[in-house]
């Protein structure tokens, strides 16, 4: 097994403590080690206090809130995204971009074999990767990432129009789904990061809005209740924080 504790014995825990009790952010208790099995080399997740924060600060997975029935942010995944985190703070300490950037390429790929490891399903690895990867781009790829972003959303558009075109008017239109799978050849290495994105996307993409269909409506009921109650109605849009005074959250972390 692939995670360890700082003394080398397997980790058969996660040290974690929830901070503050009513927020979303946890504090690593104890480091957290990881050996790619592939290159030998030894990752280290420190616990908080060994360092200024927000190191050893996590959130876990950081999937959004509406998405949580799909995804949940803690589970199989949990030590895979701790040591993302560490190795996310490391790389955004870097001077110069172009190195974050390639650091946080290694680092990604890193993040797909653990959460391989830990046994979590092809897909949803893959379309955690894929996530992770896009902010990344979005991040420190300046104009570049953000037109991987704009062609990922066209080829989303294309593959729905296709389909919805073959389904009222003629299955040949199928044929225009090949086309974000063209398109992201021009990308060379970043291809496969194009296609993963897109085609999902694409096809959870009624999943997706019904989903965030109900939670809109469960959010609406929500707030009225908590008006009607005499409560703070922005408690509902994010019921897991309370955001302090200085305007950062629960956690304390920007």
């Amino acid at each position: 097994m692939p995670f360890l504790r700082d003394d080398g014995a397997v980790l058969d825990e996660l040290p974690l403590a929830q901070r503050p009790a009513d927020g979303y952010r946890f504090a690593l208790r104890a480091p957290v080690v990881y050996v790619d099995e592939p290159t030998g080399r030894r990752y280290r997740a420190p616990a908080a206090g060994e360092a200024p924060p927000p190191a050893g600060i996590t959130d876990l997975a950081s999937v959004p809130t509406p998405l949580w029935g799909l995804i949940a942010s803690y589970g199989r995944q949990s030590a895979p995204a701790i040591l993302h985190d560490a190795q996310s703070l490391a790389a955004a300490a870097l001077d110069d971009p172009a190195a974050a950037l390639a650091q946080r390429r290694e680092d990604d790929d890193l993040f797909h074999r653990a959460l391989r490891e830990q046994g979590v399903p092809v897909l949803r690895a893959r379309l955690m990767w894929a996530w992770v990867s896009a902010d990344r781009e979005r991040t420190y790829a300046g104009w570049r990432g953000w037109l991987l972003l704009g062609q990922v959303g066209l080829g989303v558009l294309a593959v729905v129009a296709a389909v919805v075109l073959a389904v009222i008017a003629h299955p040949a239109w199928l044929l225009l789904a090949l086309a974000p799978a063209l398109a992201a050849l021009a990308w060379g290495g970043l291809a496969r990061l194009v296609i993963v994105l897109t085609y999902p996307l694409a096809l959870l993409a009624p999943v997706l809005l019904v989903q965030l269909l109900a939670i809109g409506v469960f959010r609406a009921v929500e707030a009225v209740v908590e008006l009607v109650a005499g409560g703070d109605v922005r408690s509902v849009v994010r019921p897991t924080v309370r955001p302090d005074p200085e305007g950062r959250d629960a956690g304390g972390v920007r």
